[in-house]
Parts: structure tokens; sequence; C-alpha cells
């Protein structure tokens, strides 16, 4: 195990961190909008959990270059169908028709969205492998 550890680079310690914050944005939501059908895509939560099952076991295969694309994949399609169910939500808040502010959960499930988003878009561009070094 240590051998498997010294050769990850920091991009695999960020891609296990987005994965745990993966796992509890969907069970966030799914708690905060579990009784709300039209606000509450189901479709989202599974890519979220899948997306970071997914992510962090294609380094026990040795596929790890890929885990971050795959997970920002599934975190931006999570994200769209998201804003889809949530769209009149916000247009009744923003125009006033029956609300005039955001929920807590709205907002709280928001952020995490949010930052499960910068941060896979951000891991792209970092190491998942530590280059080996050949000694001669």
């Amino acid at each position: 195990m240590s051998k498997f550890l010294k050769e990850k680079g920091i991009g695999f310690y960020l891609t296990v961190c987005l994965a745990v914050l993966a796992v509890v944005t969907a069970i966030v939501y799914a708690v905060s909008y579990r009784n709300y059908v039209g606000f509450m895509s189901w479709p989202a939560f599974w890519l979220l959990i899948g997306g970071a099952v997914l992510a962090v076991g294609l380094h026990f295969i040795k596929l790890g270059k890929v885990s971050p694309w795959l997970l920002a994949a599934a975190v931006l399609a999570a994200v769209l169908l998201y804003i889809e169910c949530l769209y009149s939500y916000v247009v009744v808040v923003l125009v006033g028709i029956d609300l005039n502010s955001f929920s807590n959960q709205f907002i709280l499930c928001t952020s995490l969205f949010g930052a499960c988003l910068v941060l896979s878009i951000v891991n792209i561009y970092l190491k998942q492998v530590k280059q080996v070094k050949e000694e001669a």
C-alpha cells in the first residue's frame, strides 16, 4: 500500500477529496430535496456517486490519468441536471412572484455543486501519478 501511495501525485489526493466532496454533495442534495419532486434530480445524485466511485477506482487499476476527466464530466453533467431542476425556483425568486429570498438548502447545495465543479476542473491539470526517476 505504501508503494501505491508513494507513486501518486497531488492530483490523486485531490481526486480522493473531490470524491468525498461529491458524495457529501449528493447526500446533502438528496436530504434537502427528496420531498420536492420537481426540484430533485435523481440522475444528478447517481452521477455524483458513480463518478466519485469510478474516479477513485480507476487509480487502483492503473488508469489514474483518466479519473480527473471522468470525475469532471460526471460533476458537470450533475450540475447541469441540478440547474435544469431548479431553474424555475430561481426564476420565481429573482422575479419575486412568490418568494423574495433563496432558501438555505438552495444556497448550501449550490455552493457544494459549485465547489465540486471548480475543484474538478482544477484537478484535471494536476499530476495524478508522479513520474518515476530512473537511477543509472
